[in-house]
């Protein structure tokens, strides 16, 4: 039995692939309640592994599980009755709650994730678990500049399939992710933000540059395409000390890899962690919507409250505004979830719903148009980009920008935003300074109708004014029978009031370089007094999903210099520093 163990570990390390098709072991996608899982939509399926379900509602152990489902989105089905499909039971990869299941256009990757507290397991050494669909086969790909890369669990995930691309946001280190932690050591906090090249196998690092933030776990990233390589926006997540405020937004520029800040409008969501989010473009991509949806409030300590509610990130105005769903048939408050667009649709598997419900279906739709939870899904092959985060003006679309958000930033159902810029100003070195170059303005405006042109005035104080003036195009010319009367005398005036306009536009540009110089300095000194520090109720604490739901014990330190050092991965870098904290106040 011995040699058989180590033969069968030696076949793991080699990346030899293990052939889940041929075991019996078969996952149940019969369960009570499911939560702190890990899932991926790759093109019309969507794949579930491991986290943590429960078979009754006095279910209070044995929890963890390595459970492989999936679910055909090709075909319509009706939410009470999910045609959720258990898969055989991998024999390599561990039972890990709130790790991050990546995916390209073919392949799955199991990321991170923690092991099982109740009862306590110890942590195997850290493997990254590549799926391929083709073969049904689980292996271990060889990997660059992997080697001292260890698992983190409850970061923020998020995949870029058709680039190939997987990010993992902070997180944390403990006894429970990481193989030789001692319990006595205390949680290690990141600020991490990991990089994963799936064509290349290769790992990657970029370490903290820009805009400062205090280090979270149980927060989410949303991948944006606006700029030449999109953004990633972290939003929510705290420690056991501190929430991430959502009215300023750290934002990730994949290109310059460079964290920035950027304060929202509109009214705020309440701080939150385990909330999950679906972005949809608008058919014309002048917007970028996050739907937010769900998640806990762990404030005071030893209490949680989960959250139904749902709101929109509106970008690159970054609006928040919320959706009523009063009167609809809503799903109960949940965290830990996963939503997964597609073809219009938000898709909501699963969710810890607290102690007062027995047990819950865990499948629930949105229509991200009509902002109305449905009772069935609506299957089919085409995806319209959604499902793969690839934005195509010719595929079609399945989703229209709802009225509350065209509220907001103008135009219509199909895009033609008028508000293409945040409301609140930008830093100077923001990704979202310029204009998205995959954006063109109106493109379907009839030949004779006006152009919409947009500006943006900013007073002393900082407000921003928006004015929308029409020019017309097109306009028809003078007849050419009077377009040689009075030509001489059109030379003269002409000459004259060219001159006269040279003169008087030399002195608006000096008056404008000195208005833009002390508008930088007006917009730096407010935006200095609209954040500040400080620090929430130091009893309060995000629990950890993998802990249910109750106070952890431990301590935390910092990992300023986060999972790896540099392009090559290392952890003998980590610093224990004093915890920091950002609070800003409301707008």
């Amino acid at each position: 039995m011995r040699w058989s163990l180590a033969l069968a570990t030696l076949y793991i390390s080699l990346g030899t692939p293990i052939d889940s098709s041929k075991r019996d072991d078969t996952s149940s996608p019969d369960v009570c309640e499911r939560w702190a899982h890990q899932a991926a939509v790759v093109d019309t399926t969507l794949y579930i592994y491991g986290g943590r379900s429960r078979a009754t509602a006095l279910q209070t152990d044995n929890t963890w599980n390595n459970d492989f489902l999936k679910l055909d989105l090709s075909e319509d089905f009706d939410i009470a009755s999910a045609p959720i499909q258990g898969l055989p039971k991998p024999d390599g990869p561990p039972p890990v709650a709130l790790g991050y299941l990546w995916n390209d256009l073919t392949d799955l990757y199991l990321y991170g994730g923690e092991f099982s507290d109740t009862p306590p397991a110890s942590p195997t050494a850290f493997q990254l678990w590549q799926y391929s669909i083709k073969s049904s086969t689980w292996s271990v790909p060889d990997t660059n500049n992997g080697g001292s890369i260890q698992r983190a669990a409850e970061g923020a995930g998020v995949s870029i399939p058709n680039r190939g691309k997987g990010y993992y946001f902070g997180g944390h280190l403990d006894g429970y992710t990481t193989q030789g932690w001692s319990q006595s050591v205390p949680r290690l906090y990141l600020t991490s933000m990991v990089e994963y090249d799936m064509n290349s196998a290769t790992w990657t690092n970029h370490t903290e540059t820009g805009a400062s933030f205090p280090e979270r776990a149980d927060g989410v990233l949303a991948f944006i395409p606006w700029g030449e390589e999109g953004i990633l926006l972290a939003l929510g997540g705290g420690t056991n000390t501190t929430f991430s405020q959502l009215n300023i937004i750290d934002v990730f520029d994949i290109k310059n890899n460079k964290w920035t800040k950027q304060a929202t409008s509109g009214a705020t969501p309440e701080i939150r962690v385990n909330a999950c989010t679906a972005v949809f473009s608008a058919p014309d991509n002048s917007s970028h919507n996050v739907y937010m949806y769900g998640g806990q409030n762990l404030q005071p300590a030893g209490e949680q409250i989960q959250y139904d509610d749902l709101w929109i990130l509106t970008i690159p105005s970054f609006t928040w505004v919320q959706v009523k769903t009063d009167g609809q048939s809503n799903p109960p408050a949940r965290a830990g979830h996963t939503c997964h667009a597609y073809r219009g649709q938000i898709l909501v598997i699963g969710g810890y719903t607290g102690q007062e419900l027995s047990c819950d279906t865990g499948v629930y739709v949105f229509d991200a148009s009509s902002l109305q939870w449905q009772t069935s899904f609506k299957g089919g092959n085409e995806t319209g980009g959604d499902s793969t985060n690839i934005y195509e003006p010719n595929k079609n679309s399945f989703y229209n920008v709802p009225a509350l958000v065209v509220s907001q930033i103008g135009g219509g159902s199909t895009g033609g935003a008028t508000v293409t810029a945040p409301q609140r100003t930008p830093v100077a070195d923001s990704p979202l300074t310029g204009t998205n170059p995959d954006y063109t303005y109106n493109p379907n405006a009839p030949q004779q109708s006006p152009v919409l042109v947009t500006s943006t005035i900013t007073g002393s104080a900082g407000v921003e004014t928006t004015v929308v003036t029409e020019t017309p195009t097109n306009q028809p010319s003078n007849s050419g029978n009077n377009s040689n009367r009075g030509a001489s005398v059109g030379i003269i005036v002409g000459a004259t009031v060219g001159g006269v306009a040279f003169v008087v536009g030399a002195l608006l540009f000096l008056l404008f370089l000195w208005y833009k110089r002390r508008v930088k300095e007006l917009r730096e000194s407010y935006e200095e007094q609209q954040v500040t520090q400080g620090l929430v109720d130091p009893e309060g604490r995000p629990m950890s999903m993998a802990s249910s739901g109750y106070p952890a014990t431990m301590n935390h330190g910092r990992s300023k210099e986060d999972l790896m050092e540099g392009v090559e991965p290392t952890f003998w870098g980590m610093l224990l520093q004093p915890r920091r904290s950002l609070r800003v106040v409301n707008h």
